[in-house]
């Protein structure tokens, strides 16, 4: 369906979805927990290949 010029004349603001301030510190916290754990893999796989 395409849109009206009665449809796009409703304010002409975009839509509020919701991805607020704290999206980038989510972001940058789950990038941290994923390199944290990719380290202790590596870690783990040395330790036991040199046992």
């Amino acid at each position: 369906m395409k849109p009206t010029a009665k449809d796009t004349a409703a304010g002409g603001q975009m839509a509020a979805t919701g991805a607020g301030s704290s999206l980038p510190w989510a972001v940058g916290g789950s990038a941290v927990a994923l390199a944290a754990g990719a380290g202790m893999l590596v870690t783990a796989r040395r330790r036991r290949a040199t046992n």
